[in-house]
């Protein structure tokens, strides 16, 4: 290292801080070494190699943010060094950035054609499954069929080859397997993918961003975690905690500690991986969670606008974490379309017994009735054909010879079979497709359909269906099912009635007036807002809304009305928006009329996930709801008036309730909603 400073007084004492760091490095004291380049660096500012070194030392120490720094600073000084390019492709692996990994990779070679350290690099990350979903023949199936000992070239849905094995399986995924450096601490893992039917059978699925959310209980603190996938490093961070375990008598002993990893997927080529979590404690050991996996094409957001845990991405530049902070919150309206919109094509399925046929048969004609004009095709099996055609309501019939094998306990359709249905289905371009059976044979076959939306009975070992009803009616004594097979088949298709719209109206109250609201200082003809800053889940509560009433006491000649429990809060406005006549606070329980009434003339209002929104929106008042992603909105945003606010998050949907301290991302998905969100959603209405 000293060959980087010229020999001369002016250097000298940059090079004592060279040589102590080199011991300092050889021992091991990685963050002591990266000081003394520091040191250094005040004296030769614009040496790159130094700047070299120090970021080696400071990622070393786990210091990331400060190796970034020197990395990029040795950058801009050396442009074309290849070595360099190098070194960052190792640091951004490290880091678990790979995408910035791949571009240094490549940078090193446009600069070094031919560098074999960064070729090297670049077919290591391609062969644990790195790649674009665009690659021909990217879907990385098993090269023998574990269910047949063939070759595995077939085309078909990895969901669909499981459930019509036409053998035993002879190979089964490998099962989980936890690797612990003793017997505690305990692992658990909350929240990754959906579990859905693949190719090596029910496990979970990741498709696209994905969050990697869960909590180690340990006697050693846990200060780092760092996630791989197939041996490739995506992610390193702090864990979060040290947190008290509720019902644990010896909290000091014992702690809990969370972490929320933010992982993108979709530069890995479909296929089966291995995740690998590495939990780092303070004796410098490392505890391992290990869990299977299967990589699936990401979602897209404009095909699922209601969703907020579909997250899609264009490349840049910055960790994932900064830039989904960097998206505008979602304005969600509150009036909901449709949720089956334009039905122009149905696909029909009873491929088992001329009984169960029969039994289908109301249902089928209440289908036909709800949806008049649609084209109704009927998938059913040869047995069955002249009775479905004699009913006269399909326009078109398909025949499946789904039969039953006794040896297998289960129908069996050869893959060759499934590609012959799949393309008789296809011309059909069918919006929906049903499943009438209440076996769970058959629902693979909706698969096959090409349908965007399929439907049927639950079915807990193929959970892709877009919607399902679990119905029972049961027996007093022997808890079976009691309701008659026809019955239940024209709940279901009424249930799928019920989706079309929304049958949620706006209720005003005639009975209430104005009066009731002098009592607060409101007169006959003052438009005012109602600002509700409560709600029963404390961490659900956004926390502006005494920035929000300054700025509307500011900006508009609207009566501000807030609701609070938290004496606190008045202390953040100024002192002249809490001594004004537009301004009122009411911090008890009213009788509901009084309750009612105010919320029900206010020209608009703005609350959390609550009660109150909802009623509010029930008597006809602009909502403008805040909401947290604990829960999906579009189960509980209001459904009449207004518009619902929230931030779109992988971990949207975490449906965290008593375990608060599980959330490990501050529950950035309530405050990161900006004041400006939420103001320019109020001025809609004012």
């Amino acid at each position: 290292m000293t060959r980087w400073l010229k020999r001369g007084s002016a250097d000298a004492p940059a090079q004592i801080f060279v040589r102590h760091a080199q011991v300092a490095c050889a021992e091991k004291r990685f963050r002591d070494a990266a000081a003394l380049f520091v040191e250094a660096l005040k004296i030769k500012p614009s040496n790159g190699p130094l700047h070299v070194q120090a970021g080696h030392m400071f990622k070393e120490a786990g210091d990331l943010v400060q190796a970034e720094r020197h990395y990029d600073a040795a950058r801009a000084l050396m442009p074309g060094d290849a070595d360099l390019a190098l070194q960052l492709g190792h640091f951004y692996k490290t880091a678990g950035r790979l995408g910035a990994a791949v571009d240094s990779y490549q940078r090193a070679l446009s600069i070094e054609p031919g560098l074999g350290a960064a070729e090297q690099e670049l077919a290591n990350m391609r062969r644990a499954g790195l790649g674009t979903l665009n690659e021909p023949g990217a879907y990385r199936a098993p090269t023998v069929d574990p269910f047949r000992g063939e070759d595995a070239r077939h085309p078909f849905d990895p969901e669909v080859a499981r459930s019509f094995a036409t053998m035993a399986p002879a190979q089964l995924p490998r099962p989980f397997r936890e690797m612990v450096r003793r017997s505690e601490p305990s692992q658990n893992l909350i929240q990754f993918g959906v579990r859905l039917n693949t190719y090596w059978g029910l496990l979970r699925v990741a498709r696209g961003i994905e969050v990697v959310r869960g909590f180690c209980i340990s006697t050693e603190p846990l200060t780092e975690v760092v996630a791989f996938v197939n041996g490739l490093p995506v992610h390193r961070g702090p864990m979060k905690g040290p947190y008290d375990l509720e019902y644990e008598p010896d909290r000091g002993r014992i702690h809990k500690y969370v972490f929320n990893i933010w992982i993108d997927f979709s530069a890995f080529v479909p296929g089966h991986y291995d995740l690998e979590l590495r939990f780092l404690d303070s004796m410098m050991e490392w505890r391992t969670l290990g869990e299977p996996f299967v990589v699936e094409a990401p979602l897209r957001e404009e095909d699922h606008p209601e969703s907020d845990a579909i997250v899609n991405l264009p490349p840049g530049d910055g960790t994932l974490e900064e830039r989904i902070a960097a998206r505008p919150s979602a304005i969600h309206e509150a009036v909901r379309p449709n949720m089956l919109p334009e039905i122009g094509s149905i696909l029909v399925m009873r491929v088992d017994q001329l009984g169960d046929m029969v039994a289908s048969i109301p249902g089928i004609l209440r289908l036909r009735e709800l949806f008049p004009t649609a084209k109704l095709v009927g998938a059913v099996g040869p047995a069955n054909v002249d009775l479905a055609r004699s009913l006269n309501v399909f326009d078109d019939l398909v025949v499946v010879d789904f039969r039953e094998s006794m040896e297998l306990r289960t129908r069996v359709l050869s893959w060759e079979a499934q590609e012959r249905l799949r393309e008789q289905l296809a011309p059909f371009k069918f919006d929906i497709a049903i499943d009438l059976s209440q076996s769970l044979m058959s629902r693979s076959l909706l698969a096959l359909s090409g349908a965007p939306f399929t439907y049927g009975f639950k079915d807990p070992n193929w959970p892709r269906l877009s919607a399902a009803v679990d119905d029972a009616f049961y027996d007093p004594k022997n808890r079976r099912e009691s309701a008659s097979h026809s019955t239940r088949i024209v709940t279901m298709i009424d249930r799928l009635a019920a989706l079309l719209k929304t049958s949620a109206k706006v209720i005003k109250r005639t009975d209430l007036d104005r009066a009731r609201l002098e009592q607060f200082g409101i007169g006959a003809d003052e438009r005012y807002a109602v600002l509700h800053t409560g709600a029963r889940i404390i961490f659900s509560r956004w926390p502006h809304y005494s920035k929000l009433a300054e700025r509307l006491h500011r900006d508009t000649d609207l009566k501000i009305l807030l609701f609070t429990d938290r004496a606190k809060l008045l202390d953040e406005l100024p002192e002249d928006i809490r001594g004004s006549d537009r301004f009122i606070v009411i911090d008890r329980q009213l009788p509901f009329d009084d309750f009612d009434a105010v919320l029900g003339f206010a020209s608009v209002y703005v609350g959390n996930d609550s009660g109150p929104k909802h009623l509010a929106s029930l008597r006809g008042v602009p909502v403008v709801s805040i909401h947290s992603a604990r829960i999906n909105w579009s189960e509980w945003g209001q459904e009449h008036t207004g518009v619902v606010i929230t931030r779109k998050l992988p971990c949207a949907g975490c449906s965290i309730y008593h375990d608060v301290d599980d959330c490990g991302k501050d529950f950035t998905c309530i405050t990161a909603i900006t004041l400006d969100d939420v103001y320019g959603a109020v001025r809609r209405y004012v």
